[in-house]
């Protein structure tokens, strides 16, 4: 296809953001839509995009798991609830990528750890959706708030009953979320799991108090 050969040197242009990369592919783009060519043809793909397009040096950091650059630039007075050019902040950045250590080290230094996304999203119901209990565990021990809402109104406990995350229910039943929260439909944490035929999920909300 025409288009391959002219993504590297797109991506690169792209990556680098400057304002004449912007003007230059800018008007590559009008060119070629006057030359026909369909706008997929030249566009970099978001998740390519997310992958490779430099944001500021935290949350580049974050998202590498760099702990030794996090803790440079915190020295050097940039904070630890620094957000994205997306405005995610950066403790959302490193718990979605994996980086525990990431993690523990911005929570040392203040990040908030209920500050949500311009989505709604938090740490914790990125957490609660992955599956990673530990992460779920380091959150919850800094003091997240268990029962806090994240996109669409859900709280961390339904999201990670839905991905039959059952680690993390437990995670989140121990650190006293509501056993009997219920979603937009009125349908509560127990209906979903027995919906769903989670026996272990039922067994963990019933030991909580679920009815």
């Amino acid at each position: 296809m025409r288009h391959l050969r002219i993504y590297p040197s797109l991506l690169a242009l792209r990556s680098e953001n400057s304002p004449k990369s912007r003007l230059f592919l800018g008007f590559l783009g009008l060119c070629l839509a006057l030359a026909g060519w369909p706008s997929a043809a030249f566009a970099v793909p978001a998740s390519v995009q997310d992958s490779y397009v430099n944001d500021n040096e935290m949350i580049d950091a974050a998202r590498n798991g760099d702990v030794g650059k996090i803790n440079a630039l915190l020295v050097a007075g940039v904070t630890a609830n620094e957000t994205g050019s997306n405005g995610v902040p950066v403790l959302i950045v490193a718990v979605e990528n994996g980086h525990y250590d990431a993690v523990q080290m911005l929570l040392d230094q203040g990040a908030d750890v209920d500050r949500r996304a311009p989505d709604g999203r938090t740490a914790l119901t990125s957490v609660a959706l992955s599956g990673r209990a530990d992460l779920a565990r380091l959150l919850l021990e800094a003091g997240a708030d268990p029962d806090r809402v994240g996109a669409d109104r859900d709280v961390p406990l339904l999201i990670a009953i839905r991905a039959h995350n059952t680690n993390v229910v437990d995670e989140l039943l121990k650190h006293d979320a509501d056993p009997e929260e219920t979603d937009v439909t009125g349908r509560s944490a127990l209906d979903l799991a027995r919906e769903r035929h989670f026996g272990d999920i039922v067994d963990l909300l019933v030991a909580a108090g679920a009815q």
